[in-house]
Protein backbone atom coordinates (compact mmCIF):
# COMPACT_ATOMS: atom_id res chain seq x y z
CA UNK A 1 0.00 0.00 0.00
CA UNK A 2 1.44 3.44 -0.61
CA UNK A 3 3.93 4.86 1.61
CA UNK A 4 1.71 7.80 3.27
CA UNK A 5 0.30 4.96 5.84
CA UNK A 6 2.50 6.04 8.44
CA UNK A 7 0.12 9.32 8.10
CA UNK A 8 -2.74 7.32 9.35
CA UNK A 9 -5.64 9.28 10.15
CA UNK A 10 -9.54 8.90 11.89
CA UNK A 11 -12.16 9.77 8.93
CA UNK A 12 -14.58 12.09 10.25
CA UNK A 13 -18.73 11.10 9.13
CA UNK A 14 -18.90 14.04 7.30
CA UNK A 15 -15.62 13.32 5.43
CA UNK A 16 -16.46 9.60 4.98
CA UNK A 17 -20.11 10.95 3.35
CA UNK A 18 -18.49 13.30 1.40
CA UNK A 19 -16.07 10.79 -0.35
CA UNK A 20 -19.03 8.53 -0.81
CA UNK A 21 -21.19 11.11 -2.72
CA UNK A 22 -18.23 12.17 -4.87
CA UNK A 23 -17.88 8.49 -5.79
CA UNK A 24 -22.00 7.83 -6.54
CA UNK A 25 -21.37 10.81 -9.02
CA UNK A 26 -21.17 7.91 -11.82
CA UNK A 27 -24.05 6.08 -10.60
CA UNK A 28 -26.06 9.43 -9.88
CA UNK A 29 -25.48 10.36 -13.45
CA UNK A 30 -26.82 6.86 -14.61
CA UNK A 31 -29.48 6.05 -12.14
CA UNK A 32 -31.31 9.29 -12.53
CA UNK A 33 -31.74 9.08 -16.14
CA UNK A 34 -32.56 5.40 -15.87
CA UNK A 35 -36.51 5.66 -15.87
CA UNK A 36 -36.54 7.92 -18.48
CA UNK A 37 -33.63 5.73 -21.10
CA UNK A 38 -37.20 4.82 -23.42
CA UNK A 39 -38.60 8.19 -23.01
CA UNK A 40 -35.47 9.75 -24.65
CA UNK A 41 -35.61 7.02 -27.29
CA UNK A 42 -38.66 7.92 -28.17
CA UNK A 43 -38.16 12.25 -27.90
CA UNK A 44 -34.77 12.10 -30.12
CA UNK A 45 -36.64 9.41 -32.69
CA UNK A 46 -33.29 6.52 -31.86
CA UNK A 47 -33.68 3.09 -30.89
CA UNK A 48 -33.44 1.16 -27.62
CA UNK A 49 -29.83 -0.25 -28.59
CA UNK A 50 -28.82 3.57 -29.35
CA UNK A 51 -29.83 4.95 -25.91
CA UNK A 52 -28.31 1.17 -24.12
CA UNK A 53 -24.90 2.95 -26.00
CA UNK A 54 -25.26 6.27 -24.20
CA UNK A 55 -24.34 4.08 -20.75
CA UNK A 56 -21.55 1.73 -22.57
CA UNK A 57 -19.87 5.33 -23.84
CA UNK A 58 -20.42 7.01 -20.38
CA UNK A 59 -18.70 3.48 -19.09
CA UNK A 60 -15.49 4.00 -21.76
CA UNK A 61 -15.37 7.57 -20.55
CA UNK A 62 -15.25 6.29 -17.09
CA UNK A 63 -12.11 4.27 -18.10
CA UNK A 64 -10.28 6.64 -20.04
CA UNK A 65 -10.91 9.28 -17.66
CA UNK A 66 -9.28 7.63 -14.62
CA UNK A 67 -6.21 6.81 -16.57
CA UNK A 68 -5.92 10.30 -17.08
CA UNK A 69 -6.17 11.37 -13.44
CA UNK A 70 -3.87 8.56 -11.82
CA UNK A 71 -0.44 10.57 -13.27
CA UNK A 72 -2.43 13.50 -12.10
CA UNK A 73 -2.96 12.62 -8.41
CA UNK A 74 0.43 11.15 -7.78
CA UNK A 75 1.92 14.69 -8.86
CA UNK A 76 -0.42 17.29 -7.55
CA UNK A 77 -2.14 15.23 -4.86
CA UNK A 78 -5.62 14.20 -4.31
CA UNK A 79 -7.56 17.75 -3.92
CA UNK A 80 -6.74 19.70 -7.33
CA UNK A 81 -7.27 16.93 -9.72
CA UNK A 82 -11.03 16.22 -8.02
CA UNK A 83 -12.22 19.28 -8.06
CA UNK A 84 -10.91 20.10 -12.01
CA UNK A 85 -13.01 16.80 -12.51
CA UNK A 86 -15.75 17.27 -11.16
CA UNK A 87 -16.07 20.63 -12.86
CA UNK A 88 -15.73 18.64 -16.36
CA UNK A 89 -18.97 16.92 -14.75
CA UNK A 90 -20.84 19.90 -14.43
CA UNK A 91 -20.29 21.19 -18.47
CA UNK A 92 -20.90 17.59 -19.60
CA UNK A 93 -24.08 17.52 -17.44
CA UNK A 94 -25.36 21.12 -18.88
CA UNK A 95 -24.37 19.85 -22.65
CA UNK A 96 -26.94 16.90 -21.79
CA UNK A 97 -29.61 19.53 -20.81
CA UNK A 98 -29.66 20.81 -24.15
CA UNK A 99 -29.14 18.02 -26.78
CA UNK A 100 -30.98 18.16 -29.68
CA UNK A 101 -29.83 14.39 -30.97
CA UNK A 102 -27.88 11.30 -29.80
CA UNK A 103 -24.46 12.01 -31.32
CA UNK A 104 -24.85 15.30 -29.05
CA UNK A 105 -26.22 13.20 -25.96
CA UNK A 106 -23.34 10.86 -26.80
CA UNK A 107 -20.28 13.68 -26.47
CA UNK A 108 -22.05 14.90 -23.19
CA UNK A 109 -22.40 11.57 -21.80
CA UNK A 110 -18.46 11.01 -22.76
CA UNK A 111 -17.36 14.56 -21.01
CA UNK A 112 -19.68 13.80 -17.81
CA UNK A 113 -17.68 10.05 -17.57
CA UNK A 114 -14.62 11.73 -17.56
CA UNK A 115 -15.48 14.33 -14.94
CA UNK A 116 -16.99 11.59 -12.87
CA UNK A 117 -13.80 9.55 -13.16
CA UNK A 118 -12.28 11.80 -10.80
CA UNK A 119 -14.85 11.24 -8.09
CA UNK A 120 -13.95 7.36 -8.90
CA UNK A 121 -10.16 7.52 -8.29
CA UNK A 122 -9.88 9.80 -5.96
CA UNK A 123 -11.83 8.46 -2.68
CA UNK A 124 -9.79 5.61 -3.36
CA UNK A 125 -6.51 7.13 -3.41
CA UNK A 126 -7.14 8.89 -0.31
CA UNK A 127 -8.45 5.98 1.54
CA UNK A 128 -5.37 3.89 0.92
CA UNK A 129 -3.08 6.78 1.59
CA UNK A 130 -4.44 6.75 5.24
CA UNK A 131 -5.93 3.83 6.29
CA UNK A 132 -4.92 0.00 6.86
CA UNK A 133 -5.72 -2.76 5.12
CA UNK A 134 -8.76 -3.74 8.13
CA UNK A 135 -9.68 0.11 7.98
CA UNK A 136 -9.81 0.39 4.24
CA UNK A 137 -11.82 -2.49 4.04
CA UNK A 138 -14.40 -0.99 6.42
CA UNK A 139 -14.58 2.19 4.95
CA UNK A 140 -14.50 0.82 1.44
CA UNK A 141 -18.16 -1.11 3.07
CA UNK A 142 -19.49 2.28 4.44
CA UNK A 143 -18.59 4.51 1.27
CA UNK A 144 -20.31 1.65 -0.81
CA UNK A 145 -23.39 1.65 1.57
CA UNK A 146 -23.90 5.25 1.19
CA UNK A 147 -23.26 5.50 -2.37
CA UNK A 148 -26.16 3.23 -2.32
CA UNK A 149 -28.72 6.07 -1.76
CA UNK A 150 -27.85 7.36 -5.06
CA UNK A 151 -29.41 4.31 -6.81
CA UNK A 152 -32.15 4.25 -4.38
CA UNK A 153 -33.56 7.40 -4.23
CA UNK A 154 -32.15 8.52 -8.15
CA UNK A 155 -34.97 6.45 -9.89
CA UNK A 156 -37.38 8.06 -7.90
CA UNK A 157 -36.50 11.13 -8.06
CA UNK A 158 -36.04 10.63 -12.19
CA UNK A 159 -38.99 9.15 -12.68
CA UNK A 160 -41.14 11.99 -11.09
CA UNK A 161 -38.82 14.57 -12.86
CA UNK A 162 -39.66 12.78 -16.28
CA UNK A 163 -43.08 12.80 -15.85
CA UNK A 164 -43.24 16.46 -14.35
CA UNK A 165 -40.39 18.13 -16.08
CA UNK A 166 -39.53 16.06 -19.02
CA UNK A 167 -35.79 13.94 -19.00
CA UNK A 168 -33.98 16.84 -20.09
CA UNK A 169 -34.52 18.26 -16.23
CA UNK A 170 -32.78 15.04 -14.57
CA UNK A 171 -29.74 16.31 -16.50
CA UNK A 172 -30.32 19.64 -15.17
CA UNK A 173 -30.39 18.69 -11.78
CA UNK A 174 -27.18 16.51 -12.15
CA UNK A 175 -26.06 20.11 -13.35
CA UNK A 176 -26.67 21.55 -9.78
CA UNK A 177 -25.87 18.27 -8.18
CA UNK A 178 -22.63 18.54 -9.01
CA UNK A 179 -22.19 22.33 -8.42
CA UNK A 180 -23.01 21.52 -4.76
CA UNK A 181 -20.17 18.54 -4.47
CA UNK A 182 -17.41 21.11 -6.36
CA UNK A 183 -18.52 23.52 -2.99
CA UNK A 184 -18.43 21.33 -0.64
CA UNK A 185 -15.14 19.44 -1.86
CA UNK A 186 -13.44 22.85 -2.08
CA UNK A 187 -14.23 23.13 1.91
CA UNK A 188 -13.12 20.20 3.42
CA UNK A 189 -11.62 17.74 1.10
CA UNK A 190 -8.04 17.09 2.40
CA UNK A 191 -4.66 16.33 0.81
CA UNK A 192 -3.39 12.74 1.69
CA UNK A 193 -0.34 12.80 0.06
CA UNK A 194 2.68 14.76 0.96
CA UNK A 195 4.62 17.15 -1.09
CA UNK A 196 7.91 15.40 -0.91
CA UNK A 197 5.75 11.91 -1.76
CA UNK A 198 4.45 13.26 -5.27
CA UNK A 199 6.14 12.11 -8.31
CA UNK A 200 7.58 14.23 -11.63
CA UNK A 201 4.67 14.25 -14.29
CA UNK A 202 5.97 13.41 -17.41
CA UNK A 203 4.86 10.89 -19.97
CA UNK A 204 7.83 8.41 -19.31
CA UNK A 205 7.12 8.41 -16.02
CA UNK A 206 3.60 7.87 -16.53
CA UNK A 207 4.36 5.13 -18.58
CA UNK A 208 6.58 3.40 -16.36
CA UNK A 209 4.30 3.17 -13.33
CA UNK A 210 1.74 1.70 -15.12
CA UNK A 211 4.02 -0.42 -16.52
CA UNK A 212 5.14 -1.17 -12.99
CA UNK A 213 1.57 -2.09 -11.75
CA UNK A 214 0.65 -3.95 -14.73
CA UNK A 215 3.36 -6.40 -13.55
CA UNK A 216 1.76 -7.09 -10.29
CA UNK A 217 0.52 -10.28 -11.55
CA UNK A 218 -1.99 -10.13 -8.01
CA UNK A 219 -3.29 -6.97 -8.85
CA UNK A 220 -4.06 -7.18 -12.34
CA UNK A 221 -5.92 -10.69 -11.41
CA UNK A 222 -7.75 -8.56 -8.45
CA UNK A 223 -9.42 -5.78 -11.13
CA UNK A 224 -10.03 -8.46 -13.36
CA UNK A 225 -11.98 -10.32 -10.59
CA UNK A 226 -13.78 -7.01 -9.93
CA UNK A 227 -14.28 -6.25 -13.70
CA UNK A 228 -16.20 -9.37 -14.12
CA UNK A 229 -18.66 -8.46 -11.30
CA UNK A 230 -19.05 -5.16 -11.77
CA UNK A 231 -19.75 -5.77 -16.26
CA UNK A 232 -22.59 -7.85 -14.18
CA UNK A 233 -23.96 -5.52 -12.34
CA UNK A 234 -23.98 -2.54 -15.34
CA UNK A 235 -25.71 -5.66 -17.32
CA UNK A 236 -28.49 -5.05 -14.70
CA UNK A 237 -28.49 -1.42 -14.47
CA UNK A 238 -28.47 -0.96 -18.86
CA UNK A 239 -30.89 -3.33 -19.17
CA UNK A 240 -33.36 -3.25 -16.49
CA UNK A 241 -35.32 -0.78 -17.23
CA UNK A 242 -36.64 -2.33 -20.79
CA UNK A 243 -37.14 -5.65 -18.92
CA UNK A 244 -39.70 -4.07 -16.28
CA UNK A 245 -40.84 -1.48 -18.45
CA UNK A 246 -41.61 -3.13 -21.69
CA UNK A 247 -41.69 -7.24 -20.76
CA UNK A 248 -43.53 -6.85 -17.56
CA UNK A 249 -45.11 -3.57 -18.18
CA UNK A 250 -44.16 -1.56 -15.16
CA UNK A 251 -44.17 2.49 -15.35
CA UNK A 252 -41.53 4.45 -14.61
CA UNK A 253 -42.40 5.38 -11.41
CA UNK A 254 -42.92 1.01 -10.74
CA UNK A 255 -40.02 0.45 -11.74
CA UNK A 256 -37.78 3.13 -9.96
CA UNK A 257 -39.21 1.53 -6.77
CA UNK A 258 -38.25 -2.10 -7.53
CA UNK A 259 -35.33 -0.34 -8.63
CA UNK A 260 -34.74 1.17 -5.06
CA UNK A 261 -35.53 -2.15 -3.72
CA UNK A 262 -32.65 -3.79 -5.07
CA UNK A 263 -30.23 -0.76 -4.29
CA UNK A 264 -31.80 -1.27 -0.47
CA UNK A 265 -30.50 -5.71 -1.26
CA UNK A 266 -27.28 -4.14 -2.38
CA UNK A 267 -26.65 -2.18 1.28
CA UNK A 268 -28.61 -5.03 3.00
CA UNK A 269 -25.52 -6.93 1.65
CA UNK A 270 -22.72 -4.72 2.60
CA UNK A 271 -24.10 -4.90 6.23
CA UNK A 272 -24.15 -8.54 6.30
CA UNK A 273 -20.28 -8.11 5.21
CA UNK A 274 -19.27 -5.88 8.55
CA UNK A 275 -21.64 -8.57 10.23
CA UNK A 276 -20.13 -11.88 8.80
CA UNK A 277 -16.24 -10.05 9.37
CA UNK A 278 -17.33 -9.51 13.00
CA UNK A 279 -17.25 -12.68 13.08
CA UNK A 280 -14.10 -13.38 12.03
CA UNK A 281 -14.60 -14.86 9.03
CA UNK A 282 -12.00 -13.97 6.40
CA UNK A 283 -12.10 -10.94 3.95
CA UNK A 284 -11.46 -13.57 0.98
CA UNK A 285 -13.75 -15.93 2.38
CA UNK A 286 -16.68 -13.18 2.34
CA UNK A 287 -15.73 -12.42 -1.41
CA UNK A 288 -15.68 -16.04 -2.04
CA UNK A 289 -19.12 -16.59 -0.87
CA UNK A 290 -20.78 -13.26 -2.82
CA UNK A 291 -19.58 -14.49 -6.47
CA UNK A 292 -21.00 -18.15 -5.26
CA UNK A 293 -24.96 -17.04 -4.42
CA UNK A 294 -24.15 -14.52 -7.41
CA UNK A 295 -23.00 -17.06 -9.77
CA UNK A 296 -26.09 -19.42 -8.40
CA UNK A 297 -28.59 -16.68 -9.58
CA UNK A 298 -27.32 -16.51 -12.84
CA UNK A 299 -27.88 -20.37 -13.10
CA UNK A 300 -31.55 -20.19 -11.35
CA UNK A 301 -32.93 -17.32 -13.50
CA UNK A 302 -31.45 -19.09 -16.37
CA UNK A 303 -33.37 -22.12 -15.51
CA UNK A 304 -36.26 -20.55 -14.58
CA UNK A 305 -36.39 -18.52 -17.79
CA UNK A 306 -35.87 -21.15 -20.09
CA UNK A 307 -38.52 -23.29 -18.71
CA UNK A 308 -41.45 -20.60 -19.27
CA UNK A 309 -42.64 -17.13 -18.45
CA UNK A 310 -41.17 -16.24 -15.12
CA UNK A 311 -43.54 -14.16 -12.38
CA UNK A 312 -42.30 -10.73 -11.44
CA UNK A 313 -42.69 -11.35 -8.26
CA UNK A 314 -40.00 -14.29 -8.90
CA UNK A 315 -38.00 -12.65 -11.57
CA UNK A 316 -37.50 -9.41 -8.81
CA UNK A 317 -36.99 -11.52 -5.89
CA UNK A 318 -34.02 -13.59 -7.06
CA UNK A 319 -32.10 -10.50 -8.92
CA UNK A 320 -32.56 -9.10 -6.00
CA UNK A 321 -30.65 -11.68 -4.35
CA UNK A 322 -28.08 -11.36 -7.02
CA UNK A 323 -27.61 -8.22 -6.57
CA UNK A 324 -27.63 -8.04 -2.87
CA UNK A 325 -24.51 -10.65 -3.40
CA UNK A 326 -22.65 -7.94 -4.89
CA UNK A 327 -22.34 -6.01 -1.57
CA UNK A 328 -20.61 -8.96 -0.18
CA UNK A 329 -18.17 -8.35 -2.58
CA UNK A 330 -17.29 -4.62 -3.60
CA UNK A 331 -15.92 -2.90 -0.91
CA UNK A 332 -14.12 -6.03 -0.27
CA UNK A 333 -12.52 -6.77 -3.58
CA UNK A 334 -11.18 -2.66 -3.61
CA UNK A 335 -9.76 -3.11 -0.61
CA UNK A 336 -7.99 -6.11 -1.36
CA UNK A 337 -6.77 -4.73 -4.84
CA UNK A 338 -5.44 -1.59 -3.36
CA UNK A 339 -3.70 -3.64 -0.84
CA UNK A 340 -2.04 -5.70 -3.15
CA UNK A 341 -0.34 -2.28 -4.10
CA UNK A 342 3.48 -1.00 -2.78
CA UNK A 343 3.37 2.39 -4.16
CA UNK A 344 1.82 4.70 -6.59
CA UNK A 345 -1.76 4.54 -5.42
CA UNK A 346 -2.55 6.82 -7.33
CA UNK A 347 -1.70 5.22 -10.40
CA UNK A 348 -3.18 2.03 -9.51
CA UNK A 349 -6.16 3.30 -8.54
CA UNK A 350 -6.61 4.58 -11.86
CA UNK A 351 -5.40 1.52 -13.32
CA UNK A 352 -8.03 -0.89 -11.60
CA UNK A 353 -11.02 1.93 -12.45
CA UNK A 354 -9.77 2.32 -15.89
CA UNK A 355 -9.61 -1.26 -16.47
CA UNK A 356 -12.72 -2.97 -14.55
CA UNK A 357 -14.67 -0.14 -16.37
CA UNK A 358 -13.65 -0.50 -19.86
CA UNK A 359 -14.15 -4.09 -19.25
CA UNK A 360 -17.47 -3.75 -18.02
CA UNK A 361 -18.31 -1.34 -20.88
CA UNK A 362 -17.14 -4.21 -23.59
CA UNK A 363 -18.70 -7.18 -22.14
CA UNK A 364 -21.59 -5.22 -21.56
CA UNK A 365 -22.13 -4.25 -24.68
CA UNK A 366 -21.60 -7.51 -25.90
CA UNK A 367 -24.33 -9.48 -23.91
CA UNK A 368 -26.96 -6.43 -24.18
CA UNK A 369 -26.86 -7.45 -28.40
CA UNK A 370 -28.36 -11.00 -27.09
CA UNK A 371 -31.85 -10.76 -28.87
CA UNK A 372 -34.00 -11.86 -25.95
CA UNK A 373 -33.80 -8.69 -23.18
CA UNK A 374 -35.04 -11.48 -20.12
CA UNK A 375 -31.81 -13.75 -21.12
CA UNK A 376 -28.89 -10.92 -20.92
CA UNK A 377 -29.41 -10.72 -17.25
CA UNK A 378 -29.35 -13.71 -16.02
CA UNK A 379 -26.57 -14.71 -18.58
CA UNK A 380 -24.53 -11.85 -17.40
CA UNK A 381 -24.65 -12.98 -13.63
CA UNK A 382 -24.01 -16.54 -14.63
CA UNK A 383 -20.70 -16.23 -16.92
CA UNK A 384 -19.23 -13.04 -14.88
CA UNK A 385 -19.28 -14.49 -11.54
CA UNK A 386 -17.38 -17.57 -12.94
CA UNK A 387 -15.10 -15.40 -14.27
CA UNK A 388 -14.63 -12.99 -11.64
CA UNK A 389 -13.87 -16.62 -9.63
CA UNK A 390 -11.65 -17.29 -12.03
CA UNK A 391 -9.12 -14.66 -11.90
CA UNK A 392 -9.51 -14.35 -7.47
CA UNK A 393 -9.02 -18.02 -7.63
CA UNK A 394 -5.34 -16.92 -9.48
CA UNK A 395 -4.54 -14.62 -7.42
CA UNK A 396 -4.95 -16.28 -4.32
CA UNK A 397 -2.85 -19.09 -5.60
CA UNK A 398 -0.27 -16.58 -6.67
CA UNK A 399 -0.42 -15.10 -3.51
CA UNK A 400 -0.26 -18.64 -1.90
CA UNK A 401 2.65 -19.36 -3.79
CA UNK A 402 4.23 -16.71 -2.76
CA UNK A 403 4.29 -17.47 0.86
CA UNK A 404 5.42 -20.79 0.24
CA UNK A 405 8.53 -19.65 -0.98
Amino acid sequence: MSASKNNQRTFSTQLVILLALITALDAMAIDLYLPAMPSIAIDINVTSSNIQLTLAVFLVGLAIGQGIYGPLLDRYGRRTPLLVGIAIFILGSFIATIAQSIEWLLIARLIQAIGAAAGLVTPRAIVDDACSLKESSRIFSLLMQIMMIAPILAPIIGGFLLIHSGWRSIFGLMTILGGILFIWSYRSIPDTLPTNQRSILSIKNSISAYINQLRNTVFICYTFAGAFVLASLFVYISGSSFIFTTHYGLTPTEFSYIFATNAIALIIGGQLDILLQKKSMSTKLVIILGIIVHTTIGITLLIATNIGNISLITFGTLLAIGVGALGLIFGNLTALTMASVKSQSGVASSLMGMLQYLISAILGYFISLIPSITYQLPFAFFLCGLLSMLFLGIALFKIKKVVIR
